[in-house]
């Protein structure tokens, strides 16, 4: 007898960001692995074959641009946040700029806000995956960014409302909480050597993340291999959390004593 193939529906995501950084190698990756993918960014996504261009700061324009390209999908099945914004001033909170807290919030909390209250009535009923793009500064601020580390707060608080108010549509929500990436964002800190070598003393793993690593987390939180995952926050930051209470030598030190009294 001849097989049976039963074939599956294609798999369906939204990244937002998804012309550079996070959003771009999430869109590839995922690409890579049979989704359809559709893209939202303030400037084209040229590795998309649908995409829009929309400001995640605009309501109207995000809806807009998520209805139309739900209808080109098919439906949407999984969504990922990747729009952001970073702004380090240097400046204690009571001489941090108005407009730098207004922005910061206004990209990172409020835009990833408009995106999930744009896409749950298409995942309402069918289930899917969403997944929020927080960072690890919503739990350790550097000095001078409380904006950024409140807007990436609010972000993870706002994951877990959503998957507490939609695990009984099938929705699951999640966000991940990165630590240093090589994108455009962390560019000018990272190209200064003195200040990447320092950064990458406290990080266990020796160096900053490439963007597809975090894409990795990404997608295994979309897919069906998470299918009991709901809520949670997921850290990607080579075990630089780890370090808030030890100095970048303790670790080396404590190994080179084994090795003598061996």
């Amino acid at each position: 007898m001849p097989m049976i193939v039963i074939s599956q529906p294609p798999r369906t995501a939204l990244v937002t960001g998804a012309a550079s950084g996070l959003g771009a190698a999430l869109s590839e990756l995922l690409l890579a692995d049979g989704w359809l993918v559709a893209g939202i960014d303030r400037v084209p996504c040229p590795q998309l074959e649908r995409s829009a261009v929309a400001d995640v700061t605009d309501a109207g324009q995000l809806r807009a641009a998520v209805d139309d390209l739900a209808g080109q999908l098919g439906g949407l099945g999984a969504v990922a946040s990747c729009a952001g914004v970073f702004r380090n001033v240097q400046a204690p909170v009571h001489l941090l700029p108005g407009d730098v807290w207004d922005r910061t919030l206004a990209v990172n909390l409020t835009g990833t806000f408009h995106l999930t209250q744009a896409v749950l009535p298409h995942l309402t009923g069918a289930g899917g995956s969403v997944v929020l793009t927080a960072s690890v500064a919503a739990r350790y601020p550097q000095p001078g960014g409380a904006a950024y580390s409140a807007s990436k707060a609010g972000v993870t608080a706002l994951a877990r409302s959503v998957a507490l108010e939609y695990a009984s549509h099938g929705i699951r929500c999640n966000s991940v909480m990165p630590g240093y990436m090589e994108t455009a964002m962390t560019a000018a800190l990272l190209s200064r050597a003195d200040l990447r070598v320092a950064i990458e003393e406290r990080i266990p793993a020796g160096r900053v993340a490439r963007p597809g690593e975090a894409a990795a987390a990404i997608a295994f939180l979309l897919g069906p291999e998470a299918s009991y995952v709901t809520g949670q926050e997921f850290v990607i930051d080579g075990g630089a959390s780890l370090t808030a209470f030890t100095q970048p030598h303790d670790v080396p030190r404590m190994w080179r004593r084994v090795e003598r009294s061996g």
